[in-house]
């Protein structure tokens, strides 16, 4: 009877074992159905260092374009108020990732999940190895968008509330604005003004006046093209050149003679205006000016004399008669002393007995 309950329980106990190990096998089957074999490939850990992993928990995706190559393990803090997200993927896929790659963290639709895309990189970085950390970026969410756009909002609503205040003082006449919205003057002035700017136009473009004679004759352009071209030839002939003109500019020991000129002659000013000599009493002594001025109003009086015929020499200027029997007299007297010099003989006679 023993030996019987005995076979009974151990029948149950395989019963069970083979129940046990077929639903073991379909729990597996239905979970890692066609991954079953990444379940015991090689892993690798990596770091991502972020400021706020929005929501992300241990056991998130993470994906490498578009594909999931791991999961997320932990989340710790870390020095300096960064996060640090311990993330275990398939070691064959680090051969496809770099040192400068980057971890973002996104939403599965607009309200869904946290996951880690991880970026490519450039191709001119390192391959990224076990243990390696990269940046992390956290997005903007759909709810820093409606935050944003609720401020936007605000400050939109602000502005119309200025621009509908602006709108009642124009409508009430208030304001410069007003004035050129209402006052049919602007309107006129601007239409003479247009009249007479079109008028200017067609006159440039018939070619009267200066300024249409400038636009459509190119005789200016001429003049000025010949002037230029005239003035790069004398350049050209100037530096070429040897004359004092070049000298004046290249040479710089003739800058050197102006400033030692100027130093003298500024020297020489000082000395003047300290000096008592003959010049600075010619410069600052006024009694040479009122000599002068003595000098001249009496040679004025003199001449006024002559002019009116007084005196010897008003009536040679003024008396032609005197002024004949003059020259007469001077004639005489110089045929006289010919005359003598001629025949001395005749004027004197010396007698020694």
């Amino acid at each position: 009877m023993n030996d019987y309950v005995k076979q009974h329980r151990w029948a149950k106990l395989r019963v069970g074992v083979v129940i046990t190990l077929a639903i073991a096998t379909v729990f597996l089957a239905v979970m890692f159905a066609g991954n079953i074999e990444k379940l015991f490939a090689p892993r690798a850990i990596i770091y991502a260092t972020v400021y706020d992993v929005k929501g992300l928990r241990a056991g998130s995706p993470v994906w490498f374009s578009g594909v999931e190559i791991g999961a997320v393990q932990s989340i710790e803090f870390t020095s300096g108020q960064m996060v640090k997200v311990d993330m275990s993927i398939a070691s064959d896929a680090l051969k496809y990732l770099k040192k400068d790659s980057g971890a973002n963290i996104m939403t599965l639709g607009l309200l869904g999940d946290k996951y880690v895309e991880i970026t490519p990189g450039s191709s001119q970085a390192d391959i990224l190895k076990h243990g390696d950390t990269i940046i992390g970026k956290t997005p903007i969410e759909f709810q820093d968008v409606v935050k944003a756009s609720q401020d936007s909002i605000a400050k939109i609503s602000d502005f119309v509330g200025m621009l509908e205040t602006v709108l009642v003082r124009v409508e009430k006449g208030e304001g410069t604005v007003s004035r050129l919205i209402q006052d049919p003057a602007v309107y006129d002035n601007l239409r003479e003004a247009i009249k007479e700017l079109t008028t200017l136009v067609k006159k440039m473009e018939s070619g009267h006046g200066t300024m249409g004679r400038l636009v459509n004759e190119d005789a200016l352009y001429v003049d000025l093209a010949t002037s230029a071209k005239d003035i790069r030839l004398f350049a050209q002939s100037l530096e070429k050149s040897e004359g004092t003109l070049n000298k004046l500019i290249s040479d710089p020991s003739l800058y050197e003679r102006f400033q030692r000129a100027s130093t003298s002659l500024d020297s020489f000013a000082q000395k003047l205006a300290v000096s008592k000599g003959t010049v600075n009493k010619l410069i600052e002594d006024d009694s040479l000016y009122k000599n002068l001025d003595s000098a001249s109003k009496k040679m004025n009086n003199v001449l006024e004399r002559i002019d009116k015929g007084q005196g010897l020499m008003g009536s040679l200027t003024k008396d032609d008669e005197l002024s004949k029997e003059l020259k007469s007299t001077i004639k005489e007297l110089n045929a006289l002393i010919k005359d003598i010099r001629q025949h001395p003989d005749s004027y004197f006679k010396f007698s020694i007995f």
